[in-house]
């Protein structure tokens, strides 16, 4: 099941059970209606990303009533919906960013679902340890990590970064999985969570 934000599991859902009862799919402004939504434009934009997901296909009239569902033989697994919370450097510290929107997430992803969330990753400093650029982490919330894991680090109270944690004599090693980058060294930080996992989306070369 291809991850969904929380407004395309509704949007699904919506055409799903609209379908069911009558036999055909609603309108872009039945679904803008029923969700609250004053935009067509933005549900044209979630039938388009459930249509690249492979969720939906679109008949050759290419409205909103042609919408057929693509059925799949794949179980359905739980998913919890968890806060998305912007963007984190695995490069260079950048400033830590908290947007608004939510994403589902597979339940056996997430160990305790009122302490985590999803950041999406940018940069090419975890590279080693298979954290990609455009990825998207769920980090539990733990400010005393064991040596070793990977953190999320909040540097100067305003600055947020991706490195594996490691702590020393009088010092803090937050550590690249790059071997073109250095560590970065500080007396101490705030650490705002642990990588507990790692969601990609498959793009073909």
């Amino acid at each position: 099941m291809p991850t969904l934000t929380k407004k395309q599991a509704e949007v699904l859902s919506y055409i799903r059970s609209y379908r069911e009862g009558r036999g055909y799919s609603p309108t872009y402004r039945e679904i803008a209606l029923h969700l609250g939504l004053s935009s067509v434009a933005t549900i044209h934009q979630h039938i388009k990303m459930l249509e690249e997901k492979g969720l939906i296909q679109m008949g050759e009239e290419g409205e909103a009533r042609s919408v057929e569902l693509v059925e799949t033989k794949r179980p359905f697994s739980p998913a919890v919906i968890l806060p998305l919370m912007g963007l984190i450097t695995a490069g260079v510290p950048i400033e830590a960013v908290e947007d608004r929107e939510t994403m589902a997430v597979p339940s056996d992803f997430v160990i305790d679902g009122t302490n985590s969330y999803v950041l999406r990753v940018r940069g090419l400093s975890m590279i080693e340890d298979g954290i990609c650029d455009g990825d998207y982490i769920v980090v539990e919330r733990n400010p005393s990590p064991r040596n070793g894991e990977v953190v999320v680090a909040l540097l100067d109270n305003a600055y947020a970064t991706l490195k594996r944690f490691y702590r020393e004599t009088k010092r803090i090693r937050l550590q690249p999985a790059n071997s073109t980058m250095a560590p970065i060294f500080v007396k101490d930080c705030i650490v705002q969570g642990v990588v507990r996992a790692i969601i990609r989306k498959f793009q073909p070369v």
